[in-house]
């Protein structure tokens, strides 16, 4: 006999499947419980709606990143790595729960006002880690100080775009994606002249040890 926290785990995957494919607005109860082999009036026993439903999804989404999150933060690592850890963090989470990243970066303008409350709370403080991570940098003269949540903003923005394109099968594995996205963030795309070129004559500048040439199409 199958326990009810291993239907409701059926439940969610269905649903995190449904909503990806369809799209949360086209997939209805009668969908998912097709999906799991019940009656619809079965279904209700489990789950009191499809917009519970994807408050639970956009949650537990929510709760293995600040928990990741916030073990990083904690960590002993010098802030540099630290962000870059943060980084390679959450493109991993999309990577490897792309399904449920979908939905939750996709469909969560569907929340009631209630639900998104609870979810943009619990999204700064995901955020707030992140900006957490920079001040120490900027503490540390590691990192420019510009504005936290600008720089958080630009980071994650750029990071989340990546459940649209990434593809598991891409000629660029997940490791050489996450090592890509770090270096861009870090060093940007402005070629800047070797330092022999810009030091003062007789400073004996040297040339600074130039980045990786890795590239990656969408």
């Amino acid at each position: 006999m199958v326990s009810g926290s291993n239907k409701m785990a059926e439940i969610m995957a269905a649903a995190i499947q449904l909503f990806k494919d369809k799209g949360y607005h086209a997939t209805s109860m009668q969908d998912i419980a097709d999906a799991v082999g019940l009656q619809k009036g079965s279904l209700y026993h489990y789950i009191s709606s499809k917009e519970d439903l994807l408050i639970l999804i956009i949650r537990e989404a929510l709760a293995q990143y600040i928990s990741n999150l916030e073990e990083i933060a904690r960590s002993n690592l010098p802030p540099r790595d630290k962000f870059a850890e943060a980084v390679r963090h959450h493109l991993k989470g999309i990577a490897t729960n792309l399904g449920m990243l979908t939905v939750f970066l996709r469909e969560a303008h569907a929340l009631t006002p209630e639900q998104r409350a609870i979810v943009d709370r619990e999204t700064r403080r995901y955020n707030e880690l992140v900006e957490g991570i920079y001040q120490e940098g900027v503490a540390q003269g590691v990192f420019r100080p510009l504005n936290p949540k600008l720089v958080c903003r630009t980071v994650l923005g750029a990071c989340n775009w990546f459940y649209r394109w990434y593809r598991p099968d891409g000629p660029l594995s997940l490791e050489e994606m996450a090592d890509f996205f770090v270096d861009v963030l870090f060093r940007g795309i402005e070629a800047r002249p070797a330092a022999s070129e810009t030091a003062p004559p007789g400073s004996g500048g040297q040339s600074a040890a130039g980045g990786s040439d890795t590239s990656a199409g969408a």
